[in-house]
């Protein structure tokens, strides 16, 4: 891929330098109201290679603008959800740091403290 596109930038060069030394009527142009005398065909070549120039690093100004916005933006969209998430997490530990708590103070059925024998809840242990 970056030998095809040195090959059509060297193309391209090739051709600009052939429009340049074939050309050497002279002609005159008018731009933004402005008189340009004088000039050759190549000159005038020359100077629309220089304004497509000016041209496309402005448009690769502008997209990589866009570009970085909407990569930011993405960014702190996944940080926010990452945030929301994390608070989701901490909220749910502190209810189950909670329970744990109410369920340790709760007594146990084998302890005496209780009024249930009941068997099968008896077989639980406690561990200090």
């Amino acid at each position: 891929m970056v030998l095809l596109g040195l090959l059509l930038m060297l193309g391209c060069v090739a051709l600009a330098v052939d429009a340049v030394v074939q050309n050497t009527a002279v002609v005159h142009a008018i731009a933004f109201n402005q008189s340009i005398d004088g000039l050759s065909l190549g000159a005038l070549f020359v100077a629309g290679c220089v304004v497509g120039l000016v041209f496309a690093l402005g448009m690769a100004m502008f997209v990589g603008g866009l570009g970085r916005s909407f990569r930011i933006r993405r960014e702190r969209r996944a940080l926010r959800r990452d945030t929301e998430d994390a608070e989701a997490l901490r909220l749910h530990n502190a209810r189950l740091e909670q329970e744990l708590a109410t369920r340790d103070s709760a007594p146990y059925p084998g302890d005496g403290a209780g009024t249930t024998t009941d068997t099968t809840t008896s077989a639980r242990h406690r561990v200090d």
